[in-house]
């Protein structure tokens, strides 16, 4: 049986790309026409539909990662769901510098919701979880 830390990360990590998803809705097309911008400057045309796939797969990489944390324990994919958020707090200056628009706060939500999920990842019943044994096998703690 999946550990409660286990269950928690599923609950914020989920919500997390749930927001990511919303995000992407809200600044489509500001997202398409700045890209459309820089690599017209580069003599490259890009339309929409590479917008779309590039956040698809974001998406199903994203969704990879926690079926492999939350299904089977993997512990890289673990370590990996960490990296990703490290990078995700790298962007937050420029995310509350300006403007605090729609999209930045979806970001910022989004941003506390997996770094909430990744540190349920180091409870001692997830600890369990990562060694191939559930939390009752890993009898009481001393």
């Amino acid at each position: 049986m999946k550990p409660e830390s286990i269950r928690r990360f599923d609950l914020f990590f989920l919500a997390s790309l749930a927001l990511l998803a919303v995000g992407f809705f809200i600044s489509f097309d500001a997202t398409v026409a700045s890209i459309q911008a820089q690599t017209a400057a580069k003599g490259l045309q890009v339309g929409s539909g590479f917008v779309v796939g590039l956040f698809v797969v974001v998406l199903a990489i994203n969704l990879l990662l926690w079926f492999l944390v939350s299904r089977k324990g993997t512990t890289i994919a673990k370590w990996l769901i960490v990296l990703l958020v490290l990078i995700d707090l790298i962007g937050i200056p420029s995310l509350i510098s300006g403007d605090l628009t729609a999209p930045k706060m979806i970001s910022l939500l989004r941003i506390a919701l997996e770094t909430v999920a990744i540190a349920f990842l180091f409870k001692a019943d997830a600890k369990a979880w990562f060694a191939g044994s559930s939390a009752d096998d890993a009898g009481p703690a001393v």
